[in-house]
Formats: C-alpha cells, sequence, structure tokens
C-alpha cells in the first residue's frame, strides 16, 4: 500500500512537472529580457518576438492538441513534448543570434503543445477513483500557479548567480526527470485512429503567423509599408480560408457544435481580452523595471511578487465566488478592477517607484483572475462530451493568442512615445483600459446572469 501510494505522488508530481515547464517559461523569460537585449543587442520588437515565437506556435497546435493525443496515446505525446521542449531550451542557451533564439522559441512551443495537454490525460488515466482524480487535477493547476508566482524571482536568483542562459538550462534536469518517472510509471494507452485535419492546421498557423508579424513589426516598418500590408492581407486571406475549410471539413478542427454555441464563442472572447492585458502588461512591465528604472532582473521578479501571488489566490479561491456570483457579475467585476488598475498608471510620473506601481499590477492581474477560471469552466458546461475536447482547445488556442496580441500591441505603443517610457507607459494604460471596456460590453451582453452551477451540458 505504501510503495502505491508512493508511486502515485511520484507520477502525479512527474505529471504536474509538465504545467510547471510550460507556466515557469512563461514567467521567468520576462525577467531576463534586458539580459537579451544586452547579449543580443536586440530592440524592443526582437524581445517581442523571444516571448511570441514561443506563444504563436504553441496557440495554434493547441488546436490540434487533442487530436494528437488521441491518435498517439498520452504517454507518447508526453515524452516526445517533453524531450523536444528540453532539447530546445538547451538550444535557447546556445543560440548564436537572436533570430537563432526565436527559432528555439518556437520549438519550445512545439513541446509545450504536446506535453501541456498530455500532463492532464495522463493523470486521468492513471487514477481510477475518482477523489484521487480530483486531487491529482487540484494538484496539477496549483502546480501551475506556483510556477507562475515563483517565476520572476527564480529568474532573477538565476540570473544573478549564473547568468541569462540558466533561465533556459533549468529546464533540462526538470524535465529529464519527469520522463524518467512517466517512462517508468505510466501505461501505454491504446492510439486511436482519430484523423488530423492537417489542411485546417496549415491554414490557421500561417494566418496567425502572418498576424503576429503583422502586429510585431508594425512599429519598424510602418503601416502603409508595402511588407505590413501584403502580411495584413496574407494573415486575413489565411484565416478566412481556415474558417471556410474548416466549416466544410468532416473532421473540422474546431467542432460545429462550438462554433455555433454562442456561450463558449462569449467565453472564448473574454479569455482571449483577459490574456492580451494581462501578458501585454507583464511584457511591458518587464521592459520598464529594468530599461526605466534600472532594476536588476532578481529586484524585477521580486517587483512581481505581489501581482502574481495576488492572482494565483484570486484563482484558487474561484470556486468559492463562482457559487456566489453569476457569470455576468464575475466577468464584469473582473474588468472592472482590471480597468481600475490601468486608470490608475493615467497618473504615472516619472518620479514613480516600483512600489507605487505594486497596486495597479495587482488591481490587473486580481481582476483577470476573477474572470478567467468562471469562462473556463462555462466552456466546459457548454461542451459535450464529444465537443470537449475541441471546446478546450480553442479556448487555450484563444487565450495564448491574446497574450502574443498583448505583447505585439502593447509593444508596439509603448514604442511609440519614443525614449519617453514614463509617456509610452501611460499610452499603454490608455490602450489596455479601452480593450478591458470592450470587455466590459461583451460580459454585460453575452453573458448569462447564471450561476456556474446553473449551467449544463447540451447533448
Amino acid at each position: 500500500m505504501t510503495e502505491s501510494r508512493t508511486s502515485k505522488r511520484w507520477f502525479t508530481a512527474a505529471s504536474c512537472l509538465g504545467i510547471v515547464l510550460v507556466q515557469l517559461d512563461v514567467s521567468i523569460v520576462n525577467v531576463g529580457l534586458h539580459s537579451l537585449k544586452d547579449a543580443y543587442n536586440s530592440t524592443v520588437s526582437d524581445l517581442e518576438w523571444v516571448i511570441n515565437a514561443y506563444a504563436l506556435v504553441f496557440a495554434a497546435l493547441m488546436l490540434s492538441s487533442g487530436s494528437i493525443v488521441d491518435r498517439f496515446g498520452s504517454k507518447n505525446t508526453f515524452i516526445c513534448g517533453v524531450t523536444i521542449f528540453i532539447v530546445a531550451s538547451v538550444c535557447c542557451a546556445l543560440a548564436p543570434t537572436i533570430y537563432w533564439l526565436d527559432f528555439n522559441r518556437g520549438l519550445q512551443g512545439v513541446g509545450a503543445a504536446l506535453l501541456l495537454p498530455s500532463s492532464l490525460t495522463l493523470l486521468r488515466q492513471y487514477f481510477s477513483n475518482s477523489h484521487e482524480r480530483a486531487s491529482a487535477i487540484a494538484m496539477w493547476a496549483a502546480a501551475g500557479s506556483l510556477a507562475l508566482v515563483a517565476g520572476p524571482v527564480a529568474g532573477g536568483l538565476l540570473i544573478k548567480y549564473f547568468g541569462w542562459k540558466s533561465i533556459f538550462v533549468i529546464n533540462f534536469p526538470l524535465g529529464l526527470l519527469s520522463i524518467i518517472v512517466i517512462l517508468r510509471l505510466a501505461q501505454a494507452s491504446s492510439p486511436s485512429r482519430t484523423e488530423m485535419n492537417l489542411l485546417s492546421q496549415a491554414f490557421i498557423i500561417l494566418g496567425l503567423a502572418m498576424m503576429t508579424f503583422t502586429l510585431t513589426e508594425a512599429g519598424e516598418y510602418g503601416w502603409t509599408s508595402p511588407v505590413i500590408l501584403t502580411t495584413l492581407t496574407l494573415a486575413v486571406i489565411m484565416m478566412a480560408t481556415f474558417c471556410r475549410v474548416d466549416s466544410l471539413s468532416a473532421n473540422p478542427v474546431i467542432a460545429r457544435e462550438v462554433r455555433q454555441n454562442p456561450l463558449i464563442i462569449s467565453a472564448v472572447l473574454v479569455g482571449l481580452l483577459c490574456n492580451l492585458v494581462f501578458y501585454g502588461a507583464v511584457f511591458i512591465f518587464s521592459i520598464f523595471f529594468q530599461n526605466r528604472l534600472h532594476l536588476s532582473a532578481l529586484e524585477t521578479g521580486i517587483a512581481f511578487m505581489p501581482m502574481m501571488a495576488l492572482t494565483a489566490l484570486v484563482n484558487f479561491c474561484s470556486r468559492w465566488f463562482s457559487s456566489w456570483c453569476s457569470v455576468r457579475t464575475l466577468s464584469i467585476l473582473g474588468s472592472l478592477i482590471s480597468m481600475f488598475g490601468f486608470v490608475i498608471i493615467f497618473f504615472i510620473t516619472p518620479e514613480w517607484t516600483a512600489y507605487q506601481l505594486f497596486l495597479p499590477m495587482i488591481l490587473l492581474g486580481s481582476g483577470t483572475s476573477f474572470a478567467m477560471p468562471i469562462m473556463t469552466n462555462m466552456v466546459l458546461s457548454q461542451a459535450t462530451q464529444r465537443s470537449a475536447g475541441s471546446a478546450s482547445a480553442f479556448f487555450n488556442c484563444a487565450r495564448q493568442m491574446g497574450g502574443v496580441t498583448g505583447v505585439a500591441v502593447f509593444g508596439l505603443v509603448l514604442g511609440a512615445g519614443g525614449d519617453d517610457m514614463t509617456r509610452g507607459l501611460q499610452q499603454v494604460a490608455f490602450t489596455a483600459a479601452s480593450i478591458t471596456l470592450v470587455w466590459v460590453m461583451i460580459s454585460f451582453k453575452k453573458l448569462p446572469s447564471l450561476k456556474l452551477h446553473e449551467l449544463y451540458s447540451h447533448d
């Protein structure tokens, strides 16, 4: 019995390392942006690609992640994903130029898209007891929140004592430990004959890539540049073609019942906007702390701690909030809290310190956390057993693309302020507040005035 309990603990820990690797990489790299800027003599646009190359590939492949897990089995997919992720991490540390770093960050995104859904599937398959399974999944979610909180400080410590390369190398031993445990304890699942819609997937990847390039490089080339106009046109054509081809496919990437459900679409839009303002703000604050306030990587990590800690705490308490308030109320409350945080930044002056930014950062982080868990649960409550995988993948893809768009747009707005980063941050805050206003309107008009438990799945 003791040995069995020990095995379960090791298995849970190894599976949780999947989400830890993904979440740690999201937050840990942000505090290393200044070090990367110095190492590669890079611009803000270059730094945007360090973040977006990872998030873009991750987002695009998330749409097919469920089919990949079904086709090749959760164990094989997880091991393959972790292997790609840790090898790409080492290659990031060895990258001779910023462009090779971006390429390897994209490979990390491939690994993340494979290991994240398969790590959760492994837990569902390994634990037959519903109570044990629920406990393991709760640990999985908590591990992700902990990695998000610990990432900035861990990154600051690693950079201070071991240099920026260590924020990538640290993934190797963690991933290797996870592979060893899963190889030893996980049972091989039977692969299905699920066919992947490669044509639709190709169109959406190209469309998202072109749109990301347009948003990221518009500040460099200008909106009237032939390059930007061409990539924008191609992005629109590719995404329109994806919608057409996927709607006619016998095996669509996004299930028809998911596309036709207005509550799922509304939740996806809110999820996209939440991640847009959250990850866009995290990127901008990282640059502002290190370039304008001249904080070290460790000091920057510590400056993010209050924001990340409150974000995780509100996420943890979301189950109680959802039992007290309706879906609409929680989303509107979150948007207004986030908006208030950005409004405070309107009044920033060159004399402000990092301490004075703690309150608006906490507000915008906790505001998004009021809405995100309830949106996730609403998507799952509206999906049938048959469409749950497609709905989850669609929602997660939108969230990741929200982060990509936020980094690109906020970076563009910050750059428009020229050398005056204080004014640039004010312009970012105005843009973000405008986006949260859209979030308020969608919540008010499209979300139900029902509590989560009152929603049900339409089979």
